[in-house]
């Protein structure tokens, strides 16, 4: 009860304050009075109209929470020092205190992570659900609420419904357990869980990361329920370098997922990637258009080595200037190649993830066209006469393209100073892709007023 505090018990632990509590227990923050260091424990609360063999069942169960984490010696994974019980009979278990909230806490006080920071997350949850995995312990309840932070430091916790090798289960016969928008497919559908429900749970805890929110929605439980045996995820907007991670995690058939190993590398890869305004990539266009004589240029990053530059996106006018220029000096004449690419199966992919783009905020979509590189370029439209260079809706588009999965960088180049918005060609965007990234992705962009207003059109291909 939340009048337990500054009980002592089993003559050592002196309770303190509570620091979060669920339908059937709670954990507190506690004085180990022979040691003289603090301790997390936690309470089991039963319902009082549970029978006998409920309550039996619930305490066995968190006797097995406890004895799945003492076998798990790993920095990432909670260490157990005790299990102990109350005057009344009621278990607690003594654990290490990691006394800096959880995942779920940081997402909802700060919002959702950014796709490198989510990944170093990632990364350290995987290798302690590795540690697990290799002593026969699959966790089944991977969440945000059960990934704890200690500065540099993560913490999986909570193995309440852990199976065991080798253990009974104390799951009745159709009972599911897990939390909805977070379980496998196939623990939905009753079956066992395996080392790949877990992959699954962290793939959709990492969306909920990078997104702010879970990958599948419904108005209750058995809704989302459905919806995660049935249904593809929402969409991700922010994944960026985290998005071949999410699409290799959810998979409906546990075996098409992303092996352990592959996760690692993944992770290993979108972690080490800079933020997207972190670092520049050294380019110089070779033809710049009349309106911008300085245009900036990206520093170079020091630590980036041979061969580790990612994939740039230049406007078609920049890539045709290229393609010419190329051409003229291989073959000593003066003409230009058309280069389309006539398959149509590539324009069809590339369409198809266009036309699910979301349409930024504020601007209505007009068409969607076919480019000579066969992209599917999307143009949208702000249905009002902007003023100040159209600099909202700029910081708008600018804001929408860096959240689209593929993109590592966007820069505008100046389309800010108004300058080129009523040229010919507009304003062309700089974007740089995710090289890890094998799905259509934005490309290109340009910005240009029509009758004072704005049109945004983005080339999606691969």
């Amino acid at each position: 009860m939340d009048n337990d505090h500054g009980q002592l018990l089993a003559n050592r632990y002196r309770l303190g304050r509570l620091l979060g509590q669920g339908g059937m227990g709670a954990v507190w923050c506690a004085h180990d009075e022979q040691l003289g260091r603090d301790v997390a424990v936690k309470e089991l609360r039963l319902p009082g109209h549970l029978g006998e063999a409920e309550r039996q069942n619930w305490i066995a169960r968190l006797d097995r929470e406890a004895r799945a984490a003492a076998r798990l010696k790993h920095p990432g994974i909670i260490t157990v020092h005790d299990r102990i019980s109350g005057s009344d009979g009621r278990p607690w278990i003594v654990m290490e205190l990691v006394d800096g909230g959880s995942l779920a806490d940081l997402i909802e006080t700060h919002g959702a992570l950014t796709p490198q920071r989510a990944a170093v997350v990632g990364r350290q949850v995987a290798a302690a659900l590795g540690a697990a995995h290799r002593m026969g312990i699959t966790h089944r309840d991977i969440k945000p609420a059960n990934i704890l932070l200690e500065e540099e430091r993560v913490v999986l916790t909570d193995f309440g419904i852990a199976a065991l090798e080798g253990d009974a289960t104390l799951t009745a016969t159709g009972m599911i357990m897990g939390t909805p928008a977070f379980m496998a497919p196939e623990q939905v559908r009753g079956l066992p869980a395996t080392a790949e429900s877990d992959l699954w749970s962290l793939g959709a805890t990492l969306y909920a990361a990078v997104e702010g929110r879970a990958p599948f929605a419904g108005t209750a439980p058995s809704a989302v329920l459905v919806a995660v045996a049935t249904e593809p995820p929402i969409p991700a907007l922010r994944a960026g370098v985290l998005g071949p991670v999410l699409d290799g995690l959810l998979h409906k058939d546990p075996a098409a997922r992303l092996t352990m190993d592959q996760l690692q590398a993944q992770l290993n890869e979108a972690a080490a990637l800079r933020s997207p305004m972190a670092g520049r990539v050294a380019f110089v266009p070779p033809t710049m258009p009349a309106w911008s004589p300085a245009v900036r240029q990206p520093a170079a990053d020091p630590a980036a080595g041979p061969g580790s530059a990612p994939r740039r996106g230049f406007s078609r006018r920049t890539k045709l200037s290229m393609a010419a220029l190329m051409i003229a000096l291989a073959a000593g004449a003066g003409f230009i190649a058309n280069q389309r690419d006539d398959d149509n199966s590539t324009y069809k992919a590339n369409r198809s993830t266009a036309n699910a783009l979301p349409v930024p905020t504020g601007f209505s979509q007009q068409t969607t066209s076919r480019t000579d590189q066969n992209w599917a370029q999307v143009t949208y439209t702000w249905p009002d006469p902007c003023v100040n260079h159209c600099a909202n809706q700029i910081a708008l588009v600018t804001e929408w393209m860096r959240r689209q999965a593929g993109v590592a960088q966007v820069d505008t180049l100046g389309a800010e100073d108004g300058g080129c918005l009523t040229d010919q060609h507009g304003c062309p965007i700089w974007i740089t892709q995710v090289p890890s990234y094998n799905n259509p992705t934005l490309q290109a962009a340009e910005l240009q007023t029509r009758g004072n207003r704005l049109s945004f059109r983005v080339d999606v291909g691969r």
